[in-house]
């Protein structure tokens, strides 16, 4: 897993579903956080039983947090701090996902690509839901 850490402050993490991943449940997120990140690797035959989850009030928690796996194609993140200075850029592969974690990011597709992506809904338009920043490039 790698961390893409900006001042101290811990921006986002890098998955890697090949290597990542170690027996059993293993969270990877903070328990504070409102996006719960866990791995799970089991062995055949394992078996979790049935259930449901408590519903729960909401935490007043106001951090959006993204998840995005890369299915097939690349994609590659510019990461910017929370002033909006650009520090960072990595480029994901298939089977390799992104805790976006705070700060903010831009994305580009240098090949056809598909992504799955999991935050916190609803989403409410682009005025209401996020704030641009200037777009460069960073140097890794």
């Amino acid at each position: 897993m790698k961390r893409i850490e900006r001042n101290g402050d811990l921006i986002a993490l890098i998955i890697d579903t090949a290597a990542d991943f170690k027996p059993g449940v293993h969270f990877i997120s903070d328990p504070t956080w409102p996006l719960q990140i866990g791995l799970l690797a089991h062995r055949g035959g394992h078996s979790i039983p049935a259930h449901r989850h408590f519903e729960r009030q909401n935490s007043g928690k106001t951090m959006t947090q993204e998840f995005l796996l890369v299915v097939s194609g690349e994609m590659e993140v510019d990461f910017y701090d929370a002033d909006g200075s650009l520090f960072r850029s990595e480029t994901l592969l298939p089977g390799q996902a992104l805790l976006q974690i705070r700060g903010g990011h831009g994305f580009r597709f240098p090949a056809s690509s598909q992504v799955l992506e999991l935050k916190i809904g609803p989403y409410l338009g682009l005025d209401q839901d996020k704030q641009l920043i200037a777009q460069t490039v960073a140097k890794s």
